[in-house]
This record gives C-alpha cells, structure tokens and sequence, in this order.
C-alpha cells in the first residue's frame, strides 16, 4: 500500500468508516447475542482504518481530485453538503428565538480548560504503556484501561482529574461559549461532555436549571428524574434542562467513555425506547439540532450522528446544523485543509447538514454578533 496517494487512502478510509458504523448498528441490535462472524469483521474493519490512518500520515500530497467537485456539482444543490448562508442563518436566529432548536454540546467547548480526547488518551496511553498506534483513540485506550486495570478506572480517573482543576470557565467573559448559550431563549441543553460547565453557565445567568442523565445503564436506571411522570418541574426557557446523554464526572458511573460503553449505550437505547425521554425524542425529530464543539470522526459525534439521530423519523426533522472543529492535518503528512474539507463533504453529502468551517470559538463569535443583530432588527417599532 506504500506510495499510495491521499485520496485513494481517504476514499477507502470513507468506504471502511461507513462499513464499521453499519457493522455496529447490527451489534447493537443482536446485543450480546452477536454472531462471531460479526464480531470478526468488526475487528477486521478496525484493524484496516487504524493501518489506513496510520498511512495517511506519510502519503504523498496531491491536490483534491477535479472529479469531487464534479461528482458534487452532478449530485445537484439538494444531494451536495451545504455550507451555512444567510437564509440558513437566519432560520437558525428565528428557531433558536422561537424556541425550537436544540443544541448538543461537544468537547470543543472546553478547550483551553479541559484537555481534549486526544490529549487525555496521549498521557494515558504514554503512562499506561499502550501498545498500539492509535494512542490518540480515547476510547480505545480506555478500553485497555478497563481491562488492565479495573472497569471503573478510566471514569473514575477523569472524575478525579476533572474534580482537581485548576482553571475554571469565567462565565463573566463575553466570548465564554457556555455563557452565551446560557442567556440564548432555549429549555433544552444536550451535551456529550462529562464536565458541568453548561449548568454552571445557566445558574450564572439566574436560569433555575435542572441537570438530568441519560439512565442508560442499571447502575444509574433508578435515578429520581424531571421526566419521570408526575414530576413538578415545569421545563421552559427560565427553567431549562441540562441532559447529559453520555454522562458527567461527578457520577462516574454514568460516564459512556470505552468502547464497550458506546456499543453497550448503542445496544440498551435501541432495546428499551424509553432510555430516552419522550421529551427529549420529540426535540431531536422537531427542532433544528445544533452541533457545536465536535470533529466529525470522534466517538461522540459517530454514536451520536449515525447511531441516536439516524434512527429516529427524518420526515418531520426540520433543518440540522453540524458544527465542525476545523481538523488539522497530521504534521509532516502533506494533506492540505482542503484534503479534510472534501473528505467530509463527501462524507456527509447524503445527510441533510449545513457545516459551519471553523472553530467552535469562531462560531460563537458569529452566532453572537448575529443574534445582536437579529434582535435590534426585530425590535418592536
């Protein structure tokens, strides 16, 4: 596979992304009752995108090919991804005004505070001694952990790590991403993080919020809940909803961060519909869904872009926004910006996405200077 060019490595990196996640969508519906062939080709296809990724990093550079475009332009304007334009704005202003948008919350939003996925799987793998190549892979490598360890460590150890910060989000600060989105009209905040920096933000402001979790696991099933029926809390935007569907760091136990976790949340959410609040399906198949802080190829965004999201009804969805972390290209590879830009675009192309180019902090800073603008537009006379 030695000389092989960036674009034939990434064209076959997309074909095995798409067939691994198929292959663990049919996991999670046998559950522990999985054929062994599966299961071998589960490990056969990760086997081949860790080679592929791996080659990636020492391919040779050409520019992207002329015939993406091309296959782009043929797929036509509906087919193609699309990038966010002022109408894609402004109905994103109006539904986050009406209350009828939901934003998910991704590691991104913690950078400069919170070491990232990669960052947290590198000091893990370089002081637990990890013997594969993808020592970046977080969930991976907290798959070793919990079995050269103990099942519990890997939570256990972000518990500790994150209950010792020494730096703290300054919900005073204008460019505060968690600050702004706490004073946006919404009754629903989703994360994927394990930190409550959302809540916090949301207390900062006077909002009388609740935190929730996704009891996804019989250790968490019996937790008291603002869904439950027969619960006083009335959600609106003066009173939101923080839910964490992959669990947060003071509760340990709730945390979805191994493989084994993933599949294990992908396997009890399809068995038992009721894992997830009919309150918060209603808002993933009825507002606009708002990604902010995720790279497109991390767990979190995978389990939950192509495993929650992809199988609940699209017909009544209304317009979903991804909000894409800008991926830098490996160091000394050669692959340009524009080599990981079409290989998302193409990636995505089939699913109904707008994708904002640039960082989350960048985004916020647009969000922010539009919605002023919105509001002052819109000012009754």
């Amino acid at each position: 596979m030695s000389g092989r060019s960036v674009e034939s490595i990434q064209r076959e990196l997309k074909t095995r992304y798409r067939n691994l996640d198929e292959l663990l969508e049919r996991q999670a519906k046998f559950g522990i009752n999985a054929p062994l062939d599966l299961i071998n080709q589960i490990h056969d296809e990760r086997e081949a995108v860790a080679g592929l990724e791996e080659l990636l990093k020492t391919a040779p550079a050409t520019e992207p090919p002329a015939e993406a475009g091309q296959a782009a332009e043929r797929r036509g304007r509906g087919a193609a991804l699309q990038t966010l334009d002022d109408r894609d704005w402004d109905n994103l202003l109006r539904r986050i005004k009406d209350n009828n948008c939901t934003p998910f919350l991704g590691p991104g939003l913690g950078a400069g505070i919170l070491p990232s996925d990669q960052e947290m799987a590198q000091a893990w793998a370089a002081e637990h001694r990890y013997p594969l190549v993808d020592g970046d892979n977080l969930p991976r490598v907290a798959q070793f952990l919990s079995i050269t360890r103990d099942a519990a460590f890997p939570a256990e150890d972000i518990a500790r790590r994150w209950q010792t910060l020494k730096t703290r989000p300054n919900f005073r600060q204008a460019t505060e991403p968690h600050s702004f989105l706490a004073g946006l009209p919404l009754s629903l905040y989703i994360t994927t993080n394990y930190d409550d920096f959302m809540f916090q933000a949301l207390n900062y402001r006077l909002r009388k919020a609740s935190r929730e979790l996704c009891r996804w696991n019989n250790y968490i099933r019996d937790l008291p809940s603002v869904f439950d029926p027969g619960s006083t809390v009335e959600i609106s935007p003066a009173s939101p909803v923080v839910y964490h569907l992959f669990g947060h760091a003071q509760l340990p136990e709730s945390m979805v961060l191994t493989e084994d976790e993933y599949l294990d949340f992908l396997v009890n959410i399809s068995r038992d519909q009721t894992i997830i609040p009919r309150r918060i399906q209603k808002a993933l198949v009825n507002t606009s869904l708002l990604f902010i802080g995720y790279e497109l190829t991390d767990w979190r965004f995978r389990v939950l872009f192509r495993g929650l999201i992809a199988s609940l009804e699209r017909s009544l969805r209304r317009t979903r926004v991804a909000i894409q972390l800008a991926p830098q290209p490996p160091e000394n590879s050669g692959i340009t910006a524009d080599h990981v830009r079409w290989y998302f675009e193409d990636y995505l192309a089939k699913d109904d996405v707008r994708i904002y180019w640039g960082s989350s902090l960048d985004f916020i800073k647009e969000l922010r200077q539009r919605w002023t603008e919105f509001n002052e537009r819109n000012e009754p006379a």
